[in-house]
């Protein structure tokens, strides 16, 4: 859904010859690929965009699209959005815009009818990346003194639902 791109970069910076050789390799492969200068900026980015959907999706069982057409779903999405672009800026981080939420929404609506994999994984009866999605910005945001409340609640009812998940992972 949406892969548009191969997104790479040095986790130190740069465009080095060794990102180079890795690029040229997947495009060999028939992939179109986007190298990063800042990797940094690049998760960041992809961060924001998930977090405002995977776990909105995940609680609601709505699709990207749907989730855009809920006026409670979209109000939840475009907090959890708002809070990690604030996090990710206290951080330092370079982003390309300074909308977040018409940033996310863009990006929503190239792919309307999909689900995260928040969604599919709790569909299945499966736990789900929470601590690594929605749980990273409350987590990241009290180390720059930034509070982000709604992901906070999000992964609270991310984790109670899958507590009647059992052992599955």
């Amino acid at each position: 859904n949406g892969m548009e791109f191969l997104r790479l970069g040095e986790m130190d910076g740069g465009l080095t010859d060794r990102l180079e050789a890795v690029r040229k390799a997947w495009e060999s492969g028939g992939f179109k690929v986007l190298t990063f200068a800042d990797i940094h900026k690049m998760v960041w980015e992809k961060l924001i965009c998930n977090c405002t959907y995977s776990g909105p999706c995940a609680i609601t069982g709505l699709t990207i699209g749907q989730i855009q057409a809920s006026p409670q779903g979209w109000a939840i999405s475009a907090a959890c959005a708002t809070e990690a672009y604030l996090v990710a800026r206290a951080r330092g981080i370079a982003l390309d815009f300074n909308d977040p939420v018409r940033y996310v929404q863009e990006f929503g609506q190239k792919i309307p009818g999909a689900r995260p994999s928040m969604l599919l994984d709790h569909m299945a009866g499966r736990r789900a990346e929470v601590d690594n999605i929605n749980g990273a910005i409350p987590r990241e945001g009290a180390k720059v003194g930034v509070a982000a409340p709604v992901n906070s609640v999000v992964v609270s009812l991310l984790k109670a639902r899958e507590a009647g998940f059992g052992n599955k992972s």
